[in-house]
């Protein structure tokens, strides 16, 4: 059983005693998107679990980032 590396999963949501915990609901998954960087939001994308409304809310937060990248 191969182990999640929480570094590398932006949905990642803490551990409790050595237990890594994940957030796996499509809504909280799409309200974490807001605040992410475009680091997290490549990462998600790349997850095969990846349900279509948050893939939406992830490309919709990378083209705010470049919006915001652009006006600076």
């Amino acid at each position: 059983m191969s182990q999640h590396d929480p570094s590398q999963d932006p949905f990642y949501a803490g551990s409790h005693h050595g237990q890594h915990f994940f957030v796996y609901n499509a809504a909280e998954r799409v309200q974490r998107v807001a605040g992410f960087s475009r680091a997290q939001c490549l990462l998600a994308l790349a997850k095969d679990d990846l349900q279509k409304t948050v893939r939406t809310a992830v490309e919709r937060r990378l083209r705010q980032l470049d919006r915001e990248a652009a006006t600076c």
